[in-house]
């Protein structure tokens, strides 16, 4: 019968394995389906080329964009050339000056006199072909000589004029235009601003480099001026700077030539490069101001499948393209396309010759072109998008494809596996299930047959798998009768026991109950809370746990021997799944405080401790780079290392994820625990694994260290310290075990503690102005009030301390903002109240390189637009100047344009911040003006600085005067304003100035007026 069940057996075996399932045959065939789709989806996608359509539909826009503006840009520049009448009418002007004797073009290079005279009867038509023309300026140089008998360095007669806005309304006087060179006598006679740049003189630096004027003038010379002078006309092909501006721009000129063939200078216009980026938007060539235009000259041919061009003029906001060489760029002709190569990237252009030049004119070879370029990445984005989503969709497809195969199949061969399971299900039960329903009519009337044929079979089968179920625990017994003396046993009682049944099968009650106390005591033995034994049976390597439950009454005792082998292993399992780490067979933390807890109790215990947090380095850099098993080994192999290299009795746990902890305990000095981690350590260090790259795989971990009783005796505390000490040494010194310092740990939660009061501070906007009001020099009357903030936060006290928050923490903006809103909101609120006159101004520091965007700068002029218009924004010190923010603020809506040049003299308040503000008032540092009335040097500063600003209506403010002398004395030296506790101090509701500086200016008001 055994061999007959075996051969069933393995008949059903070898049909499982060469069987095939209907769920994969339904879902390979499902899967078939979908694939085929798939691929009609790929090849048609492919014989169509929709990327490559898409591609070329991008150049042809960016195409078109250029083509657009190579017109414009071309009508400009031929306009601004077109300097025919201009040459015609000083021509004139010069012949006319001739015949009456007031001029000698001989002397034009020699005789100031007469090129100023000649200067000054041309300069107003060059003012009306300025205005007429869209460029930035315009010049006229004057030279009679060969430039190669010119000495380097020498200066030539001429005047430049420039308008740095051409678009804008021209003022009636001229006043928005400048004189960037021209003698005294031509500025006196013209009454136009000189630039701060301003020289009276062109300087001549030799035929070398790339001058706006020498080239057409040298090139007519030595050509005879047989040509017409438009013919020797000429732009420069790269962008220059006149003397130390900052300013760049390219230039056309051209000689002036009298009908005779005396050729006596240059003439020319200048469109400055910021202005031609203006006429150059690059935001059209492609979303997201991705564009660049580049406006450059070549002498290549038109042939060439590679050229060199010269970079007259870029626009861009593309840092690749605007940080491009300055000089000189290389384009490629690809497949009849342009391409440039910047730092390693494709950019690709559309290059359009401008026609400037004559064919038969001497600088007909320099061709001009306009090249709008993208990068490739960028122009080509939208293809490459529809590419990854059309993969995306095929990628899509086939996985839903799957899903739904899968559902599919499994929803066909689910009823079928159903009925096989509870077929195989009751085999090994040994009793016939009752099939279920699967609504399938041929399934049903299956499985409907098989109940029926079975229906007797399991009649009389259940009947004696009952009786077997009820016995299915193995149980043994034995009853004591103490009064007739005699013993009843089961058959299995000893052998459950492990033990041998006697020999000679008698026992008396008192043989039995020695022998039952041996076998008690020869084996681990436990006690339930219930009173009953649990004895652990070890036999040929086999561990069996036995339950002894007994119970007695006056003469009898009955006990009973369970087998508990697979509750107790459950329950052990439970208990340990509990209390340790699966993963490293450690504590976990639930044990871990539960085993600390109870040490702490017993501070005699405990002794010298240490509290150890460990912290696993690159556990994540191991789960990216080889796999979370590889992090898993990596995790195990330290839980193992901790364990086998720390001392019995510590306390070893995983609190979570990559954090181990470690309690010693039980010693007498921490040099003792310090020799132990130290041997850890070097454990770790020496433990290796070789990972799939063939590196090896060494243990590092960074830990903080915390004492019992030394930093605390409560474990929540210690764990505290140690968690800051190890948060140290993962921020400063990765892979190393350091110990807590008391003092490290107070200094960081006072700077902690400082930046969420700073946080508070702007979110509250604790913090409110006050103002000291700047007083006349000459009168004493108050002309302006400074804004000063102030907290009412007691950390924050200090303005220096909020500043250096603000730029520890990013927030520079944020204080610029409140200090903007604080400060018009409460000087405003003192002018509706009377307390301050409405025609004083309103000085308020701005931190020199932040700028407060424009709907800010929006919101403030329709609030407090009158007031606006009476502020000073003064320039902080401790900032170096942003250009860019300079200019925003100097343009925002409303503002007055006024500037103050903080604390001149120290920080970043230096000549050149005064060269670059241009600012209105200078105030002269507090370090300046203490004790000045006794330092000469002191004095001389001051001196200078009057010399320097009063010729450029700047006026003088003397910031921090504390002294009556120190009063007497800056009154002396010139100052215009004056400022400081002396006169009155910051106050919400400003002060009057202090009688004995009122006394004192006074006196100078007197004297002054008696002079």
């Amino acid at each position: 019968m055994a061999m007959l069940r075996r051969q069933k057996d393995t008949d059903a075996a070898r049909r499982k394995k060469t069987g095939r399932p209907i769920f994969r045959t339904i879902f390979n065939a499902m899967m078939l389906v979908t694939l085929v789709e798939v691929v009609l989806l790929a090849v048609s996608i492919a014989i169509t080329n929709v990327d490559g359509r898409l591609n070329q539909n991008a150049k042809d826009m960016l195409n078109m964009q250029v083509r657009n503006r190579v017109s414009y840009v071309q009508d400009l520049m031929q306009d601004a050339q077109n300097l025919t009448d201009l040459s015609e009418h000083i021509n004139n002007t010069v012949l006319a000056m001739q015949e009456e004797g007031q001029l000698d073009l001989a002397e034009l290079n020699t005789s100031r006199e007469k090129s100023d005279a000649l200067l000054t009867a041309i300069a107003p038509e060059l003012v009306n072909t300025l205005r007429a023309k869209p460029v930035s300026g315009i010049f006229v140089v004057l030279n009679t000589v060969n430039l190669h008998n010119l000495d380097v360095g020498c200066g030539l007669p001429g005047i430049y004029l420039r308008d740095l806005d051409p678009d804008a309304r021209p003022s009636e006087d001229n006043a928005d235009l400048m004189i960037e060179r021209g003698s005294s006598a031509v500025v006196k006679k013209l009454g136009i601003t000189t630039d701060k740049s301003w020289q009276p003189t062109l300087r001549y630096y030799g035929l070398k480099g790339n001058g706006f004027s020498k080239t057409p003038f040298q090139t007519a010379w030595e050509d005879g001026a047989r040509l017409n002078a438009e013919d020797y006309g000429r732009w420069t092909t790269s962008a220059y700077k006149i003397g130390n501006d900052s300013r760049t721009a390219i230039a056309y000129s051209q000689p002036l030539i009298l009908p005779d063939g005396t050729i006596y200078g240059v003439v020319g216009v200048e469109l400055l490069t910021s202005y031609l980026q203006t006429k150059l938007p690059y935001s059209e060539l492609q979303d997201g101001n991705t564009g660049t235009y580049f406006l450059v000259s070549t002498t290549a041919d038109e042939e060439d499948t590679s050229f060199i061009v010269s970079k007259a003029v870029t626009s861009s906001e593309d840092m690749i393209t605007s940080e491009a060489p300055a000089g000189m760029m290389n384009c490629e002709l690809r497949a009849d396309e342009c391409w440039l190569t910047l730092r390693n990237k494709d950019y690709y252009a559309v290059a359009l010759p401008i026609t400037l030049y004559s064919r038969n004119a001497p600088f007909s070879n320099e061709r001009w072109l306009l090249i709008g370029t993208v990068n490739s990445k960028v122009l080509f984005a939208f293809a490459d998008n529809v590419r990854n989503v059309i993969a995306i969709a095929i990628v899509f497809t086939l996985v839903l494809g799957a899903l739904g195969s899968l559902v599919i199949a499994r929803n066909l061969a689910h009823p079928v596996e159903l009925l096989y399971h509870e077929v195989v299900d009751g085999q090994e039960k040994k009793q016939f299930p009752q099939l279920s329903h699967t609504n399938i009519r041929e399934l049903d009337r299956l499985a409907d047959a098989l109940t029926s044929l079975n229906s007797e079979l399991l009649n009389n089968s259940t009947k004696f798998l009952r009786i077997m179920d009820m016995a299915s625990v193995e149980l043994g017994g034995y009853e004591l009768r103490f009064d007739t003396g005699s013993v009843y046993v089961t058959d299995n009682f000893f052998a459950l026991l492990g033990a041998s049944q006697p020999k000679d099968h008698f026992l008396s009650v008192r043989r039995f109950e020695e022998k039952l106390s041996n076998i008690q005591l020869s084996h681990p033995c436990t006690t339930t809370a219930e009173g009953d034994k649990i004895l652990t049976i070890r036999r040929e390597g086999e561990t069996r746990y036995i339950m002894l439950r007994v119970t007695n009454d006056q003469t009898t005792q009955v006990g009973l021997a369970e087998d508990v082998t697979a509750t107790t292993l459950e329950r052990m399992r439970i208990e340990h799944e509990r209390d340790y780490d699966i993963l490293t067979g450690l504590y976990n933390r639930q044990a871990f405080h539960r085993v600390s807890e109870e040490l702490f109790r017993d501070p005699h215990q405990l002794g010298v401790a240490a509290l150890l947090m460990m912290d696993l380095d690159n556990l994540k850099h191991i789960n990216d780079t080889y796999g979370h098993d590889w992090g898993d080994q990596y995790i195990h192999r330290t839980g193992r290392c901790l364990a086998e290299n720390t001392p019995n009795g510590t306390v070893v746990s995983r609190l979570s994820g990559d954090e181990f902890v470690l309690l010693f305990y039980g010693y007498s000095s921490q040099d003792q625990i310090r020799e132990k981690i130290r041997t850890l350590s070097s454990a770790m260090q020496k433990s290796v694994a070789i990972l799939p790259s063939g590196n090896e795989l060494r243990i590092s971990i960074s830990g903080g260290v915390a004492w019992y009783p030394a930093n605390g005796t409560d474990m929540d505390i210690l764990k505290k310290y140690a968690d800051f000490a190890l948060y140290q040494v993962k921020r400063t010194n990765k892979g190393h075990l350091e110990e807590f310092s008391m003092e490290i740990y107070q200094q960081e939660a006072q700077a902690a503690q400082l930046r969420r009061d700073f946080q508070q501070l702007l979110t509250e906007e604790r913090v409110y102005y006050v103002f000291q009001p700047v007083f006349s020099a000459r009168t004493g009357k108050a002309m302006a009030y400074e804004a000063l903030m102030r907290s009412d936060m007691e950390a924050l006290r200090s303005p220096a301390t909020i500043m250096k928050l603000a730029r520890e923490q990013g927030a520079l903006c944020e204080i610029e903002r409140l200090t903007f809103f604080k400060s018009l909101e409460n000087f405003d609120h003192l002018r509706s109240e009377g307390l301050v006159r409405r025609d004083t101004m309103l000085f308020i520091n701005s931190i020199a390189s932040i700028c407060l965007p424009r709907e800010d700068s929006e919101y403030m002029d329709s609030r407090w637009h009158e007031l606006r218009r009476q502020m000073v924004i003064e320039i902080t010190e401790e900032e170096e100047i942003n250009h860019e923010a300079l200019e925003v603020k100097r343009h925002a809506p409303g503002f007055s344009g006024m500037f103050a040049l903080d604390d001149y003299g120290s920080g970043f308040a230096n000549e050149n911040s005064l060269l670059e503000l241009s600012p209105r008032f200078i105030k002269v540092d507090i370090a300046i003006i203490r004790g000045i009335d006794t330092d000469p040097d002191k004095q001389q500063i001051v001196q200078n600085i009057v010399a320097y600003a009063h010729p450029r209506n700047m006026k003088i403010i003397a910031e921090g005067v504390e002294t009556a002398a120190e009063l007497r004395k800056v009154i002396e030296l010139g100052a215009d304003a004056l400022q400081g506790y002396f006169l009155a101090k910051p106050a919400a509701v400003p002060a009057k100035m202090a009688p004995a500086a009122h006394k004192v200016i006074a006196e100078y008001s007197s004297a002054s007026e008696s002079g």
